[in-house]
């Protein structure tokens, strides 16, 4: 595997569930941590952009991931900088060094949720 491809640093993987603080109080949507791996940055074509603005989708970032990893669309990740993405696309890809990877087209999320626990990388 050529390290290289997951370059640019490590992303934690969330799932969206609900949180009671205490008995009778109001559930909240929050992130539960699922696990962490490393990822590189890609750069949005111009014809993936312009494909999901004719289904009237956003982009906002493309990342990939190893292949190993499971994800799911509707899951989140959360970058280095504590910004956090819905996993909108997974694209299975072979990159140049013969490896089997995963693209992530991520959105933002407008609304920040709140981390259950203190599990990171």
């Amino acid at each position: 595997m050529n390290a290289l491809e997951f370059a640019t640093g490590a992303l934690n993987l969330y799932e969206l569930g609900t949180y009671q603080a205490y008995t009778g109080g109001m559930p909240h949507e929050v992130l539960t941590y699922l696990g962490w791996t490393y990822y590189g940055e890609r750069t949005v074509t111009h014809t993936r952009l312009y494909e999901a603005r004719g289904a009237d989708c956003k982009i906002d970032k493309v990342v990939r991931i190893p292949d190993r990893v499971a994800v799911q669309v509707g899951w989140y990740v959360v970058l280095e900088d504590g910004e956090q993405y819905r996993i909108d696309a997974l694209s299975p890809v072979i990159v140049a060094s013969n490896v089997r990877a995963t693209e992530l087209t991520l959105v933002k999320v407008e609304d920040r949720y709140d981390i259950a626990g203190n599990e990171t990388v």
